[in-house]
């Protein structure tokens, strides 16, 4: 019989010293799954649980700046695409200030054709559109994003500030809702005591004198919502509940105030308090 060496085939192509070959593969495997979870030092980071990118896309010319930054979670998973594909239409919507319209681009050189209509149509010199989508929360299933605009028609007597928060599950990829995570009984409580942290905050930065006196009288939370550590951060957007000097005013329900009133069968409960 002829002596094969070891690492070398026989004659049927089996090569001898397997098990060691063997070894060396599925090491090989188990440091390239590692290599695949554990994000690269250029351009990804990590929030303890999704693993993503930080897009960004300047644009600079004829009058027009744009600059955007916004998070791609680094998984091609159908829930994966399904979050960046929400966040980028959050970040790709021109709401034309002054008008009461507004419209979705789905890749950026046909967002930047749509400004230059807009311009043209309107005689507006030029324009200012900024967007910067950060990751607030990402533990627990739950990767939270918030999401800050900013457009200024180069003409126009103010530009336009907007604040969206977008809560994604992230096994699923849907949007989390927090309208069905209570019942009446508990809605009404968690306004009375979003409230009394509101004005809190409100006091604290000297901006309650700039509030509606109606929102005081019928106080409601604002549907725009984030997950935090500290608790669920309410918003309203510029001009809601006030003049154009109080911003975009938030404020923050402690976790232990949530978790008391929130229905047992609602995702946001099972994924914080369970």
């Amino acid at each position: 019989m002829k002596r094969v060496a070891q690492g070398e085939p026989d004659n049927q192509g089996r090569f001898v010293g397997n098990a060691f070959f063997i070894f060396m593969y599925h090491l090989y495997v188990i440091i390239c799954s590692l290599l695949f979870f554990i994000p690269a030092a250029h351009g990804i980071e990590t929030d303890r649980f999704l693993a993503y990118t930080i897009k960004t896309f300047d644009y600079n010319q004829d009058g027009i700046v744009i600059k955007l930054k916004y998070p791609e979670v680094a998984n091609i998973n159908r829930q994966y695409r399904s979050i960046n594909r929400q966040i980028r239409k959050n970040v790709l919507t021109i709401r034309f200030p002054g008008k009461a319209t507004s419209q979705y681009f789905g890749e950026q050189k046909d967002f930047v054709q749509g400004v230059k209509r807009f311009i043209m149509r309107n005689n507006f010199k030029g324009y200012e559109f900024s967007s910067a989508a950060d990751v607030m929360h990402n533990a627990g299933s739950i990767f939270t994003v918030k999401i800050i605009n900013y457009e200024m028609p180069y003409g126009a007597a103010n530009g336009l500030n907007s604040l969206t928060y977008l809560n994604f599950d992230a096994g699923t990829g849907k949007r989390l809702n927090i309208n069905d995570c209570f019942s009446e009984p508990g809605r009404q409580e968690l306004a009375r005591r979003g409230k009394e942290f509101f004005v809190e905050k409100a006091k604290a930065d000297d901006v309650l004198d700039l509030l509606d006196n109606q929102l005081l009288d019928k106080f409601y939370l604002p549907e725009n919502f984030a997950v935090t550590d500290r608790g669920i951060e309410f918003a309203y957007q510029q001009y809601e509940v006030g003049p154009r000097p109080l911003g975009m005013p938030s404020f923050t329900i402690p976790h232990g105030e949530v978790q008391r009133l929130i229905d047992k069968r609602c995702a946001l409960r099972q994924y914080l308090y369970e």
